[in-house]
């Protein structure tokens, strides 16, 4: 009889045990298929926070591409503009924004530091060097548009072969 008892005792105990170790294992499989299912919603979030971003530049390099057209006169026509990443300078952009372009495609061409602003609208010139074709105008130039200018993302003088053995502009 005791030992029936202690029988019964064990049989309870190790159901219990399995029943319990079951519910935690569908429980932790839960927790896991929740935390694959969030991962994949964030990723599907990122990938369309960053089609938004790449239109916005997109939108971006198109109104500095017209200023450049609109506000810088030389030799020849403007057939491509490539405009370069609008980096914020300072904390927190206290230091304002600015961008880099280049003229037809030449490296003596580049116009550094267009300053710009929040809404991607440039506001000053910027700098080039001297045997740089084309200038600021100084005035906006309204009758010109982007009518077969090619506007192109320049990824910067450090990833561009134009500009590696010119020390000015290193």
């Amino acid at each position: 009889m005791l030992k029936n008892k202690k029988i019964r005792v064990i049989v309870v105990v190790i159901l219990s045990l399995f029943l319990i170790g079951g519910a935690s294992m569908a429980i932790i499989k839960g927790v896991e298929h929740l935390r694959i299912e969030k991962k994949k919603r964030q990723k599907a979030e990122s990938i369309q926070e960053s089609k938004k971003e790449v239109k916005e530049q997109a939108k971006a390099r198109q109104k500095i591409a017209l200023w450049v057209v609109q506000h810088y006169e030389g030799p020849e026509p403007i057939k491509t503009i490539e405009v370069g990443k609008i980096y914020t300078h300072g904390i927190l952009g206290s230091g304002g924004r600015s961008v880099s372009v280049i003229i037809n495609a030449k490296k003596q061409n580049i116009i550094e530091g267009i300053s710009v602003d929040e809404d991607d609208n440039p506001t000053d010139p910027g700098g080039s060097f001297d045997d740089n074709e084309y200038s600021y105008a100084g005035k906006t130039m309204k009758n010109k548009t982007l009518d077969g200018v090619k506007v192109i993302y320049w990824e910067g003088k450090q990833h561009d072969e134009r500009y590696r053995s010119d020390s000015r502009y290193q």
